[in-house]
């Protein structure tokens, strides 16, 4: 296996974490909306749930890239 091959599956891994503790922060916040009182502290659960899919979405682009290039290297080595 490549040098570069092995980064870009470290990248990959490193953002699968990411893409797991963004998952569990929108589940936090959804739990924290959900037993909030008051609107004002339910809307900024929602801002930060909105924020962090956002992260979210960012993180499975990136991952998708690194994995195209991942496949793209690999047949380059062939």
């Amino acid at each position: 296996m490549s040098k570069k091959i092995k980064e870009l599956e470290e990248m990959a891994e490193i953002i699968s974490i990411a893409l797991a503790r963004e998952r569990a922060s929108v589940r936090y916040y959804k739990e924290a909306y959900q037993k909030s009182t008051t609107e004002v502290v339910k809307r900024l659960f929602s801002i930060l749930i909105e924020q962090e899919k956002g992260h979210e979405a960012k993180l499975r682009a990136q991952l998708h890239e690194i994995k195209a290039k991942i496949g793209l290297e690999r047949m380059k080595s062939k």
